[in-house]
């Protein structure tokens, strides 16, 4: 069984507004053997974090990709409300958040069956997000069938049946951490954050054997573009 876990950030951008979203993944049974690695993480160290973070997934055997949208603010517009036959009513921020965050775990999954990963059951961790509930509930069943879509379509491109065995579970919010020593949950979101504060220098290298870069911009404009009545190729 695999963990994967996500975080966002909201970078400021000339002209407009930005996001950025951070996800990893990692065997379940690695990270319960090296659980310490990430609260040892979040002591402060003489190196800079993004060499620890990546010192951590060498030993998790853990992949990661890092995906940013830079959108006009025609399209990311504060205050506005989107709505489908599931979701009547959706913010329009979190309209964008779920379509980001389907993107960038989409490009994660394959990255692990490329690293000959046997990736079967796959339980998902964001950080605390409040959707209202039929757009919690709308997000996860899509969350499901997207990553199924995606396996079956890198399938193909790859010629293997590996993918068959992707199994979509849990899809799960966590908690912000208070006066308790934080979960690995709560640790593992803590890295996706610590991951979109340095999207800048992760981006700028062009990532690395462990963190692939994703521009995601043209997707999310066209996607979200169609509940202002355009086509998704204008």
């Amino acid at each position: 069984m695999y963990y994967l876990i996500l975080d966002e950030a909201y970078p400021p951008v000339a002209g407009g507004r930005a996001i950025v979203v951070a996800a990893w993944a990692t065997d379940q049974a690695k990270l319960n053997d090296h659980v310490e690695l990430l609260n040892e993480l979040r002591r402060r160290g003489k190196s800079p974090i993004l060499e620890r973070i990546l010192s951590v997934f060498e030993s998790l055997d853990a992949h990661a990709v890092v995906a940013r949208a830079e959108l006009p603010g025609s399209v990311f517009r504060s205050g506005e409300t989107d709505g489908t036959n599931d979701v009547p009513a959706m913010a329009r921020s979190d309209n964008i958040w779920s379509t980001s965050v389907i993107f960038t775990v989409n490009h994660l999954i394959p990255q692990l069956f490329l690293a000959r990963q046997d990736v079967g059951t796959v339980d998902v961790y964001f950080d605390q997000r409040s959707l209202k509930a039929d757009h919690a509930t709308a997000f996860q069943k899509t969350l499901r069938g997207s990553l199924l879509s995606a396996a079956k379509y890198y399938g193909a491109q790859l010629g293997t049946d590996r993918f068959k065995k992707l199994n979509p579970r849990r899809v799960q919010r966590v908690e912000k951490a208070k006066n308790l020593p934080p979960t690995k949950f709560q640790n593992g979101t803590w890295v996706s954050d610590r991951l979109c504060a340095n999207s800048d220098q992760i981006i700028s290298e062009g990532g690395n054997a462990r963190i692939q870069v994703e521009d995601m911009s043209e997707v999310v404009r066209r996607t979200i573009q169609q509940f202002d009545g355009k086509s998704f190729y204008e």
